[in-house]
């Protein structure tokens, strides 16, 4: 009976898995991206065979732990853990753990609490890092797999890590997109492989006029394409080996914050600051990558963000294209906005104040402001200087590939004389900002230099 539920399961997910490659296939034989439409069914058919894959890995355990209480009579074995059935995340039950804060990065979803969502990743941080067997039972009990307990763990430590938790993985996704800028405003898609192949228009065809009964002069649309190769982020972190029950979801909470931070970040330097250099993983960002065609250098003698007037601003809306407008943003650090676009907003007084600046959320000359702290934040005088800021439609400048998840792995040796383990998160992606516009013509992102003197 378990082989058979066995077997299907395996064919549910090799029919969900076929379904994925159908999808992404069918787009690179017609030599285009996939569509809206069709990256849900992807992201939906993935889905599945994840669901398959756990259910085939359960399936796996049971039929092995089944098999090995037939052992033979004299052979001194372990009782047989009590069976549990697993329950769905909704039944996660945090106990009442001491802890020093508030829980501040996890959030309710689905019925859970912060807490028990919190509680269940620092029970996967104590099996998979503090080697507690007491946690490592209530993670099986709870579907929760852990490396070296479990038939997943061939799968996962190919990968270069533990498998996360859903409960983290989906906090620190949601913590690195409400701290970044990047992922949540260029166009984000999965990639299937390393590398990807998006194809991009380049040029349309012609309208002629024709005399009656003439040949009509034909044109072709012209193409060329986006590369994305994968390109792996880490981030490496120290963490006391002494890990204590009642501290958990502290360690949790910290972990999360800390993994998602520091991706986000990253993330953002290389949207906006990347120069091509292994400093940003070869990423060429907005700074170096907008053409001449779409740079505003501001007035003489605006070198400074307490410098700049209305006119450096109102010549980045005059010309940034009206195909961008309708989704287009302001792009500046907070300390860029505070000594320019609200100087300049609090200086017209009045009521004028309100149209100048909008009010809340952030806006200016009628475009929302968005702030990127990892842009410029000099104070002083800085000439020549690129990247003030920038207004304009990421999504349709530049594009996000994401190969894979978060993956976490320990190494207890590494901080062995300060009794500290090493925490090493991972991620895969790539960045291209392919929209840059010419030497002439101005992009859908428009980008503030300072003049040279």
């Amino acid at each position: 009976m378990l082989e058979e539920l066995l077997n299907k399961t395996r064919e549910k997910r090799a029919v969900s898995l076929a379904e994925a490659e159908t999808i992404v296939t069918k787009a690179g034989a017609e030599a285009r991206s996939v569509t809206e439409e069709e990256n849900k069914s992807y992201l939906a058919a993935m889905a599945a065979a994840d669901a398959a894959h756990v259910e085939e890995q359960r399936l796996v355990k049971l039929i092995a732990d089944k098999a090995s209480l037939a052992v033979p009579e004299g052979r001194k074995t372990s009782p047989a853990a009590p069976a549990v059935l697993v329950p769905t995340e909704k039944t996660i039950a945090a106990p009442r753990i001491l802890r020093s804060a508030k829980v501040r990065n996890f959030r309710a979803d689905g019925g859970v609490s912060a807490e028990e969502r919190a509680h269940a990743t620092g029970q996967w941080l104590l099996a998979t890092i503090g080697g507690n067997t007491r946690a490592a039972q209530w993670c099986h009990d709870h579907g929760i797999e852990v490396r070296g307990t479990s038939p997943l763990t061939t799968t996962t430590n190919s990968l270069g890590g533990y498998l996360v938790p859903e409960v983290l993985e989906s906090t620190i996704i949601d913590l690195r997109e409400e701290r970044g800028v990047a992922r949540r405003s260029v166009r984000v898609m999965p990639m299937a492989s390393d590398s990807m192949v998006i194809p991009r228009r380049a040029s349309g065809v012609t309208a002629y006029f024709v005399a009656e009964n003439a040949e009509i002069t034909a044109s072709d649309k012209g193409w060329d394409a986006v590369s994305l190769s994968a390109r792996k982020l880490a981030v490496l972190c120290k963490m006391s080996s002494e890990i204590a029950e009642d501290a958990i979801i502290s360690i949790a909470d910290d972990l999360a914050s800390e993994i998602a931070y520091a991706f986000a970040d990253k993330e953002d330097e290389c949207l906006f600051n990347g120069d091509g250099t292994s400093t940003y993983g070869g990423v060429v960002g907005l700074k170096s990558a907008v053409a001449a065609g779409g740079k505003v250098t501001a007035a003489t003698g605006n070198t400074a963000f307490s410098t700049l007037d209305l006119e450096d601003f109102e010549s980045m809306v005059g010309k940034l294209p009206q195909y961008a407008v309708a989704n287009a943003a302001w792009y500046v650090s907070r300390v860029g906005w505070a000594n320019s676009m609200l100087r300049l907003a609090e200086a017209a007084g009045g009521n004028t104040v309100a149209q100048v600046a909008g009010g809340a959320p952030l806006q200016f000359l009628g475009f929302p402001v968005v702030i990127a702290q990892v842009m410029n934040s000099t104070t002083t005088a800085q000439t020549s200087t690129d990247g003030l800021a920038y207004l304009g439609d990421l999504r349709l400048a530049a594009t996000m590939g994401t190969r894979r998840g978060i993956s976490i792995d320990v190494d207890p040796s590494r901080y062995f004389e300060f009794d500290q383990l090493a925490i090493r998160g991972t991620q895969r992606f790539d960045l291209n900002v392919h929209e840059k516009g010419t030497a002439s013509v101005a992009g859908p992102v428009i980008m503030l230099s300072t003049p040279s003197s």
